[in-house]
């Protein structure tokens, strides 16, 4: 079993009494890739910190559009469970194992307590909070103000690091885009003919790494 102070550095000056004591609560949970972790509507009871694995945290619409906000990986926390145990109010967003996850759910109570009792708690959560609210703007300025052919080519580009064949789907791409798949389908078939992509059976080979950067570099 991972051990919290690798897992969690930023939580091993929580010696005092109280803190230990709110450490000591912490409760170990395994969850297997596609388990949801909390639907919209949920209440939360638990203050959850990811040791291993990704959680992905999505928004869907009324019309079955699905939008990924961000990911919680190790050593991570959740800003929509900040959020909802703050405000006591439910989970407006659905959280995703995007791979096996270890993590440690600490109980509402707890939580409230090492708030109120521990200083190094406090920094920890509120700059895990900010952090977090940082690139869920970014998420949404991007959407909003950044054209879809842009933001696509700057996908392809960071899920392509050293390989020119991506493992991804269209459903996928449109997942991580906050669009429809028929949209990112047209546009990569765009890309395909400009000579740019192929699109293969659940991948996407990249042909043109330096047109997509040059498209990527577009302010949009």
């Amino acid at each position: 079993m991972t051990d919290w102070e690798t897992a969690f550095p930023a939580l091993q000056g929580m010696t005092g009494p109280a803190e230990r004591d709110f450490l000591r609560q912490g409760r170990w949970v395994q969850l297997a890739k596609g388990a949801i972790v909390f639907h919209p509507g949920d209440v939360c009871q638990h203050y959850l910190l990811v040791a291993q694995g990704s959680v992905r945290v999505q928004q869907v619409s009324p019309q079955g559009r699905e939008l990924v906000l961000y990911r919680i990986g190790p050593g991570e926390s959740c800003i929509l469970t900040t959020a909802c145990l703050f405000s006591e109010r439910p989970y407006p967003a659905m959280g995703v194992a995007d791979t096996d996850v270890s993590a440690l759910a600490f109980p509402q109570t707890a939580f409230h307590e090492a708030i109120a009792a521990s200083a190094s708690f406090r920094a920890f959560v509120f700059h895990s909070y900010g952090h977090r609210l940082t690139d869920m703007l970014a998420v949404i300025e991007a959407i909003v103000f950044t054209r879809l052919d842009v933001r696509l080519a700057r996908k392809l580009l960071s899920l392509s690091t050293d390989q020119a064949l991506i493992p991804i789907t269209h459903q996928a791409l449109a997942l991580e885009l906050g669009s429809a798949r028929e949209v990112i389908s047209r546009a990569l078939k765009d890309l395909e003919q400009r000579g740019w992509i192929r699109r293969q059976l659940a991948h996407i080979e990249i042909l043109d790494k330096h047109a997509l950067e040059t498209l990527a570099s577009d302010g949009g």
